[in-house]
Formats: structure tokens, C-alpha cells, sequence
């Protein structure tokens, strides 16, 4: 389990689901988590754009299910 997000959306605050932190932690590896970067993955996997979320599901398990190598 990771550290728990908590972002803004319509003046409320929401928590980001550990799936979600998961896939933003590997898509974006070398950015901070208060980095605009790694904050657009995140708004864009609530589906805060307009994104199709069945798409997103998609994107995050063909990454999350992939071997990802200890050593390079």
C-alpha cells in the first residue's frame, strides 16, 4: 500500500483510489508526486477530462500486469 492522495475536484476533496497511485507511480517514474505531471495522470485516470473509463481500466492493466524488470 501506498501513501494516500488527496486531491481537489469542484472544491471538495477526493481520494485518489491505490490503483490509480499505483499506475501514476510507474507511467511517470522520475516526477515527484506534487509535479504537475505526475497530477495530470492522476485527474486524467479519475476520469476528471472526459476520458472513456473502460479505456482507462484498460491502459492501467496492461501496464500493471507486466513484469517489470529488479535490475536494468
Amino acid at each position: 500500500m501506498t501513501v494516500p492522495l488527496v486531491i481537489e475536484y469542484n472544491y471538495r476533496q477526493v481520494e485518489v483510489p491505490q490503483e490509480i497511485l499505483y499506475y501514476c507511480d510507474e507511467y511517470t517514474v522520475d516526477t515527484d508526486r506534487e509535479d504537475l505531471r505526475y497530477l495530470d495522470c492522476v485527474y486524467m485516470n479519475m476520469g476528471y477530462y472526459g476520458n472513456d473509463p473502460v479505456l482507462l481500466q484498460r491502459m492501467r492493466d496492461e501496464l500493471l500486469s507486466k513484469p517489470r524488470p529488479v535490475f536494468e
